[in-house]
């Protein structure tokens, strides 16, 4: 009986490789469709940079930063704290120095923030 049903258990075994691997190329497609994030800065020279690690701590030195009123944190303006924050809430500081003249701490999960 088991040699009857080892063919059935090969080409499932084989339908279900293929399976995978067809979906790892379809991811591997979704990926290369992607486009990076780019954030313009008014203060430099209106290029655009593709935001990684050495980005975000240049930012973290002379970029803008947004204050929470409630809270008395604050976030880069991409961070996914901030939109949900209603605008009134919101308090716009030049850079992160005047957020902390002003009593603002960073906030937690924000990534770049100390």
């Amino acid at each position: 009986m088991l040699e009857k049903i080892k063919p059935f258990y090969t080409l499932l075994l084989i339908l279900v490789i293929a399976s995978i691997f067809f979906a790892l190329g379809q991811l591997s497609a979704l990926e290369d469709k992607h486009t990076p994030i780019k954030i313009k800065y008014n203060n430099q020279s209106q290029t655009s940079a593709v935001v990684n690690s050495a980005d975000i701590a240049e930012a973290t030195i002379s970029g803008q930063v947004i204050g929470v009123k409630s809270s008395k944190k604050y976030y880069f303006p991409w961070c996914g704290t901030i939109k949900r924050v209603k605008p009134e809430n919101q308090v716009p500081f030049a850079d992160i120095e005047s957020a902390k003249a002003a009593g603002y701490i960073p906030g937690g999960n924000c990534k770049g923030l100390k």
